[in-house]
């Protein structure tokens, strides 16, 4: 039996569609929240990695958890005199972001996406997903895709396991749905997910349309640059 892990954004679906606008949108209505000036919302965005309407492919946003980024915020917020409690601020941006997920737009990183996926799924491959977004924005982006019901597991933040790149999903599958490490895949587009695969002691192939492979840490056993590579089963199943 083989399978293959997904991460969610930037290797399902376009990732700065998505969270570009939901994000600004956060970052507005927590500076209302928290009565602070447009430099202190400008200050959050650089520090989680967005610079010039793109997003690092190892920041914050794009890599990290909502713990992480509640952090920074506060953080930058306090630098700008407003003080805020941990759990009042991580309520608050998971808040935020819940109101603010109707601005994203879902797009598909290739446009036969269920195809693919079902095509897989007949070559006898378990499917998962593995991201640090949350159960409800998961579940809404996979239908909204039109490939909800397609996964054999959909594993999320704050569902009570450690997040990428802890290894815990990677056992979790193996153990229970019987997938053997040697017949594992995880295919992302950030380190995190390369580390996640490295400390899971499974594969990882590296989505990419951009000339980055060299400066990625760890190495990706595989570089591809379209999800449909994954038809040659054979070349990441040898």
């Amino acid at each position: 039996m083989k399978g293959i892990i997904f991460d969610k954004d930037g290797t399902l679906l376009n990732f700065e569609a998505f969270w570009l606008p939901i994000t600004d949108g956060v970052l507005k209505d927590l500076a209302h929240k928290f009565c602070v000036s447009a430099e202190a919302e400008k200050s959050v965005k650089q520090k989680i990695g967005i610079h010039g309407g793109k997003v690092g492919r190892n920041s914050v946003l794009r890599a990290g958890t909502y713990a992480q980024m509640s952090e920074i915020v506060r953080s930058v917020f306090s630098q700008f005199g407003t003080e805020a409690a941990e759990k009042e601020m991580y309520r608050e941006l998971c808040r935020a972001f819940e109101e603010n997920m109707f601005r994203g737009v879902v797009v598909p990183t290739t446009p036969n996406l269920r195809e693919l996926l079902l095509y897989l799924k007949v070559q006898g491959i378990k499917l998962f997903v593995a991201t640090t977004d949350n159960f409800s924005i998961t579940s809404a982006c996979l239908k909204k895709l039109g490939v909800d019901g397609l996964f054999d597991g959909v594993f999320t933040d704050g569902a009570g396991y450690p997040p990428k790149p802890d290894p815990y999903i990677i056992e979790k599958i193996a153990k229970e749905y019987a997938v053997p490490r040697e017949n594992m895949l995880m295919v992302g587009d950030t380190c995190t997910d390369l580390l996640f695969a490295r400390n899971g002691r499974i594969k990882a192939a590296y989505i990419s349309q951009e000339n980055e492979d060299a400066v990625l840490s760890p190495s990706p056993d595989f570089l591809i640059r379209d999800l449909n590579e994954l038809r040659s089963v054979g070349r990441f199943f040898a």
